[in-house]
């Protein structure tokens, strides 16, 4: 097994979903989380001082969209996306992402699934 750590940061604006991903990443041995932002203007921030490695951006957020946040960060990590609206995210934004995940998580397998898809691809 490799010890290497993953770093991921989430930004996701509903407590209580954020909790759900927290225990799901737990999962993976090989990631480590380095926090939460509850909103993009602070994301885009967090993303270059953080440089994680795996992003779980949720579209619909207060303060930019989703994609906005991506487009003012430097760093470029590896992204999932997490909405409840898949048609929004297929119709209405550019983004380059690993993995889409529709709320709400039917199961852990299909997170745990995408973020190994993530380090692969590393």
């Amino acid at each position: 097994m490799n010890d290497s750590k993953y770093s991921c940061l989430i930004i996701e604006d509903d407590p209580a979903f954020v909790e759900i991903l927290k225990i799901v990443i737990k999962k993976v041995s090989e990631v480590e989380l380095l926090g939460t932002s509850d909103n993009t203007l602070d994301a885009a921030k967090r993303i270059d001082l953080d440089k994680p490695d795996i992003l779980l951006l949720d579209i619909n957020i207060s303060g930019l969209e989703g994609p906005e946040v991506l487009e003012l960060a430097d760093h470029k990590p590896k992204t999932i996306v997490i909405s409840s609206h898949p048609e929004e995210v297929m119709e209405n934004y550019e983004v380059d992402y690993v993995a889409f995940i529709q709320k709400p998580l039917k199961n852990s397998e299909q997170l745990v699934n995408a973020i190994h898809k993530c380090i692969n691809l590393m």
